[in-house]
């Protein structure tokens, strides 16, 4: 009787981790807001700010490099996949306009995330096993 008990109690122990798990993405991210680092393994271009907010559950928005964005965006553990983003539309230079095209598309193929350096870094992985995104936490006074 002792063991079933025991065995009952593992399982539920395991059942409530797994689940706490599963939420713990959007728990981990909700009110942060990134700074991107790198984008596809290229860089950034100086002083020209790739965003991303999670703000609100389900939503992000942020600036791609010129143009703001917002939309849908889903977390569960570490799956993370965006919905349909929509934007400005201004036009900017070359570089910049380069750096908006392959931000939005890196989320556009985003499968999961990772958090490191103790919650400070933002890695986002479409298929490979190098991050398309990388972002820095930006601190809010």
């Amino acid at each position: 009787m002792r063991r079933i008990i025991t065995v009952i109690l593992s399982a539920t122990i395991l059942m409530t981790a797994a689940a706490t798990m599963a939420q713990g993405g959007e728990a981990d991210l909700l009110g942060t807001t990134w700074l991107a680092e790198d984008i596809d393994g290229r860089g950034v271009v100086d002083r020209a700010r790739s965003t991303m907010d999670f703000t609100k559950a389900g939503q992000v928005s942020g600036l791609a490099a010129c143009n703001r964005y917002f939309g849908p965006v889903s977390l569960s553990g570490d799956a993370i996949t965006f919905g349909n983003l929509a934007a400005t539309r201004m036009m900017c230079p070359d570089t910049l306009m380069d750096q908006e095209q392959r931000f939005l598309q890196a989320l556009s193929m985003s499968k999961r995330f990772e958090l490191t350096n103790e919650g400070r870094i933002l890695l986002i992985y479409a298929d490979g096993s190098e991050p398309g995104l990388r972002f820095s936490k930006i601190i809010k006074n």
